[in-house]
C-alpha cells in the first residue's frame, strides 16, 4: 500500500496560534468574542419569520424583542463568517495551495470515491452543527472564546474536543502520514 503523506503546513503551529490569540484580543476589544454558529440560527430564523412568523413571535429563543434584537437580523456574525470563507480563500491563492487534488490522507486511507468524501464530510458537519447548537457554542466560541476570557467551561470542553478528535482521527486514519517537505 501506499505510503500516506501529508501537505506541510506553510505557518507554524505557535504562530498561528498566536496570531489568532491576537485577534481574539482584538475582536474582544472592538466588538465581542468570536463564534460563528450563532448564524445558523440566525438565517433560520429570518427564514422561518418568512414563512411562519407566529411560531417565531412564540418561541423562546427566537421570539419576542429579545430574539428579534439578536436572532432576526444580519450583522457581525455574518460578516464573520463571510470573511472567514474569503480570507481561506485568500490564503490558499497566497500560498499557491488552492487546487483541487485527490492525494490526500483521506483519499489514500479511504478510497477515490468523491460522492463517499462528500457524503462523510455533510454528515460529519451536520454532528457538528448540531453539537455546536446543543452546546450552545461552536468550538470557536468555547475553545478561542472561552479560552481567551478564561471561561471554566473551557477547561472540560477542551479535554473532550481534543480527546474525541484524536479518537476520531486514529479511527478514520489508523497509520500516522509521514509530512512532506
Amino acid at each position: 500500500m501506499q505510503e500516506l503523506s501529508v501537505r506541510k503546513a506553510p505557518l507554524n503551529w505557535l504562530v498561528g496560534g498566536l496570531l489568532l490569540g491576537l485577534i481574539q484580543v482584538a475582536a474582544v476589544g472592538l466588538y465581542k468574542p468570536l463564534g460563528v454558529s450563532t448564524q445558523f440560527v440566525v438565517t433560520d430564523a429570518i427564514a422561518l419569520k418568512q414563512v411562519a412568523p407566529a411560531y417565531v413571535e412564540g418561541h423562546g429563543l427566537i421570539g419576542g424583542e429579545k430574539g428579534a434584537k439578536k436572532y432576526q437580523k444580519i450583522g457581525y456574525g455574518w460578516m464573520l463568517d463571510l470573511g472567514i470563507v474569503i480570507g481561506a480563500a485568500l490564503a490558499a491563492l497566497v500560498t499557491y495551495r488552492w487546487r483541487v487534488r485527490k492525494t490526500s490522507v483521506w483519499w489514500q486511507a479511504n478510497g477515490r470515491s468523491v460522492a463517499g468524501r462528500f457524503v462523510a464530510g455533510f454528515i460529519g458537519g451536520i454532528f457538528i452543527l448540531l453539537g455546536a447548537r446543543f452546546a450552545h457554542g461552536c468550538t470557536s466560541g468555547q475553545l478561542a472564546s472561552g479560552w481567551a476570557q478564561l471561561s471554566l467551561a473551557a477547561v472540560p470542553f477542551t479535554i473532550t474536543l481534543f480527546g474525541a478528535a484524536m479518537l476520531v482521527a486514529w479511527l478514520v486514519y489508523p497509520r500516522t502520514p509521514e509530512i512532506e517537505s
